[in-house]
């Protein structure tokens, strides 16, 4: 018999004995004094005493059985408990509750750790690419005696394609950790979208295309995270350059901010290859990369992945519409300041 359960049983039991006794005790008293003559004492004693040991095996067997049971549950989380009183219903219930919780939680944190080797696996691929290329340059140009000012152009570009691999799997990392480096506030939508047109300068001239921003207002403000917000307008409008047509005519990406009752749209529109109607369902999807991403080799399939998940975290609503040969269109909704 383990000890520590019946020393337990003793404890648990112990006001209810008290109380047991004490009641036996003043009942006898009150009927002593007030009774007339000598009255029987020791029988209704032993009566009371045979009840209470009788009443105290049955409960510590129930004791005994749950709580040696109790502890396999430990093992075994399939394990079922005896029930036999309601107070052991109700830790039953409690206890299957705690298990389904965690559970469920920790299936969920599998599944992220999951994705998470996948997208580290797919970003150690993409980034093999470059610095294979830069390798092959470094050799082809020292063979060839290459010039430099031809040479620097490709590893620039290459090293490009790497820092935003880099960047895009520190994002990833820190979308981990996203309400510690979340900061609500009204931001000027805007002055967001300049900033981030302002800082793919580059990329617009070297691709040949150019934006145009298309608002009534000078200002609009929205609410949201000034950060987080930036990163995912930089990125649907790294992929509005990315995938536009490439030909010797000049393309442009229209960014048009709408103000509604309540909310405003902002608008990512291209003049690139459009994506194909059977995969318009599957471009949110952790690396999905389509017809496109047979087509252009630094396909990731993380982008627009990313900017689904920015855009739920931030509370905003992300569409996208497309037509092969047309262009594609990504709509973001936001709340607008109260």
């Amino acid at each position: 018999m383990n000890r520590k359960i019946l020393v337990n049983f003793i404890k648990d039991k112990g006001s209810f004995s008290i109380a047991y006794f004490t009641a036996f005790t003043l009942i006898i008293l009150f009927f002593r004094f007030s009774a007339e003559g000598e009255m029987e004492v020791l029988y209704p004693a032993a009566i009371m005493a045979f009840i209470y040991i009788f009443l105290m095996i049955i409960e510590f067997f129930k004791y005994y059985s749950f709580n040696t049971r109790i502890s396999k549950c430990l093992n075994n989380s399939f394990y079922s408990l005896p029930a036999s009183t309601c107070e052991h219903k109700e830790i039953q219930s409690v206890i299957n509750g705690i298990h389904d919780r965690y559970a469920r939680e920790i299936g969920s944190l599998k599944a992220e750790q999951q994705e998470y080797r996948r997208f580290l696996s797919q970003w150690v691929h993409g980034i093999k690419t470059p610095v294979s290329v830069i390798d092959l340059i470094l050799q082809k140009s020292g063979h060839e005696n290459t010039e430099a000012q031809h040479v620097f152009p490709k590893i620039a570009e290459e090293n490009n394609k790497i820092a935003h691999l880099t960047e895009s799997i520190l994002d990833i990392i820190r979308l981990e950790e996203f309400s510690k480096d979340y900061i609500p506030s009204v931001i000027d939508l805007v002055d967001s979208v300049k900033r981030v047109v302002n800082r793919r300068k580059n990329q617009f001239i070297y691709n040949n295309v150019f934006p145009e921003l298309q608002c009534a207002s000078e200002a609009v403000y929205v609410l949201s995270d000034s950060k987080w917000n930036d990163l995912l307008i930089d990125q649907l409008v790294s992929n509005a350059i990315k995938y536009s047509k490439a030909d010797l005519n000049s393309k442009k990406v229209f960014i048009g901010i709408e103000q509604q009752e309540h909310k405003v749209s902002l608008v990512i529109r291209d003049q690139g290859v459009g994506i194909p109607a059977h995969d318009l369902g599957k471009v949110f999807n952790p690396f999905f990369t389509g017809e496109n991403g047979r087509k252009y080799v630094n396909s990731t399939g993380i982008g627009l992945y990313m900017c689904s998940m920015i855009a739920g975290k931030l509370d905003h609503k992300i569409s996208l519409d497309s037509a092969v040969g047309i262009g594609t269109s990504v709509t973001v909704v936001y709340l607008t300041k109260m």
